[in-house]
């Protein structure tokens, strides 16, 4: 762990958006020591040393957090285009993905960390690889991203490339020996999960495996759910049961179950979940691109068993992993399914702040801004044309419906300054540029892929 650049930080002067319990709204400074929020107040007096960031006339919300990403994927952007769920796979995603290294994955999921950063994502729940998980785990570390992430399971599913087949047994030793290393790490910044691909791709014994290891680990498991219609189609051609209905059968319910998409989720499956918890990881820009559906969040959010976050899912099927228009999506497409005001811009907010933060049971401590918690910040400029709004406009509808990446002046992480103005002060932009570059070139060669 290097040491920080700074013990004492204070966003002087902004217009607070604490998405607390009270939904606080309040111009006033922001004081971290350590990585945590010290005190908040107007005119704070500030230790010595201390750097100052002068947002006069910004705005700070808490950091925004992705609830489902794929991190491996960001080399991939435009390879995957034009094809539905299943035949993206099996085509292009599958064959990429084995070919991966180490290195590539690594480099991979720098390109994809630095994308959410520049939107002000201070927090994922990284979906994982088969191949070059570790590399993956190191970006995270280097990237200065707050992370839920584990290995991706795969031993079973038609167009599945040998390579992405793994003994369901060392598969899920990989994944102990994965949790084991990186969960906890970086002051507790990284957090470690079991990620079984999804049904279609994952064999019963496997299921079984990872509900044992989740429960003797204590660990969350995240996977796709019900996001198309031809998966579900193709689960009961295969099991003669739904999804849902089979995974109850493997344990899998009982667990701290993370789902992405949620699409056709509907009052029949909820009753096979029978009250227990369930996290629902809405991906509108994924959703919309493969041609899966829109989720009902009035309906999902009405649940008192589901928590609901919000996500980017991965660059080839969105194509890229801004959250801000991520948000935007979600609450216009939520005005078409159900109507004007069916789902306000502050409750689109919350999915990517507080209820994000309990989607991922990490609420105690990142979601809101209080002090005591996590220093996770996104300090943005909504005073450009683009954003102008009269006092009398909420600050939720000036940053969901009209806010994006050139409104992000400064993101913060733990303390640290992770952009500063468009930039990375703690990241080699160079190498950034560059051997992504090099990467998927050699990828592409070694999946035999124009």
């Amino acid at each position: 762990m290097k040491p920080r650049s700074h013990r004492h930080l204070v966003v002087r002067g902004a217009t607070v958006v604490a998405m607390d319990a009270e939904r606080r709204v309040a111009r006033e400074d922001v004081l971290i020591t350590d990585g945590r929020i010290a005190a908040m107040g107007p005119r704070l007096e500030v230790p010595p040393a201390t750097r100052v960031l002068d947002a006069t006339g910004l705005h700070v919300f808490p950091g925004f957090i992705q609830g489902h990403v794929h991190l491996g994927q960001a080399l991939f952007r435009g390879l995957a285009e034009n094809r539905e769920l299943l035949s993206w796979l099996r085509d292009r995603i599958w064959p990429l993905e084995a070919a991966h290294t180490e290195e590539s994955a690594y480099w991979s999921a720098m390109l994809g960390a630095a994308d959410c950063l520049l939107s002000g994502t201070t927090t994922v729940q990284e979906f994982g690889l088969v191949r070059g998980m570790e590399g993956v785990f190191r970006a995270i570390r280097d990237s200065g991203l707050r992370a839920v992430a584990g290995k991706c399971l795969m031993d079973s599913g038609d167009g599945v490339p040998p390579t992405l087949l793994e003994d369901p047994k060392a598969s899920l030793e990989e994944a102990e020996a994965l949790f084991r290393r990186w969960d906890g790490a970086e002051e507790g910044r990284i957090r470690g999960e079991i990620n079984p691909r999804f049904l279609l791709s994952c064999s019963r014994e496997l299921w079984e495996g990872t509900a044992a290891l989740a429960g003797r680990l204590g660990a969350p498991v995240h996977t796709h759910l019900l996001e198309s219609r031809r998966e579900e189609e193709a689960a009961r051609e295969r099991l003669g049961m739904g999804q849902v209905e089979f995974l109850d059968r493997t344990g899998i319910l009982d667990t701290d179950f993370r789902v992405a998409h949620g699409v056709w989720l509907t009052d029949w499956h909820l009753e096979i979940l029978a009250g227990r918890r369930m996290t629902v990881v809405h991906c509108p820009s994924a959703n919309l691109k493969l041609g899966s559906g829109i989720a009902d969040l009035p309906f999902l959010r009405s649940q008192e068993n589901l928590a609901v976050g919000i996500g980017s899912d991965g660059a080839p099927c969105n194509n890229d992993m801004d959250v801000l228009e991520e948000m935007r999506l979600a609450a216009l497409l939520q005005q078409w399914k159900n109507g004007p005001g069916s789902f306000t811009a502050r409750e689109t907010l919350e999915l990517a702040t507080i209820e994000g933060a309990r989607a991922l049971g990490l609420e105690s401590e990142i979601g809101s801004l209080e002090p005591g918690k996590r220093a996770d910040l996104v300090v943005l400029d909504l005073g450009r044309p683009a954003t102008f709004g009269a006092e009398a406009v909420s600050v939720y509808d000036r940053v969901v419906y009209a806010a994006g990446r050139d409104a992000v002046r400064w993101v913060v992480v733990d303390g640290e300054i992770l952009v500063e103005n468009g930039g990375f002060p703690h990241l080699d932009e160079e190498a950034l540029r560059k051997r992504p570059t090099e990467e998927v070139r050699d990828l592409l060669a070694r999946a035999e892929m124009d």
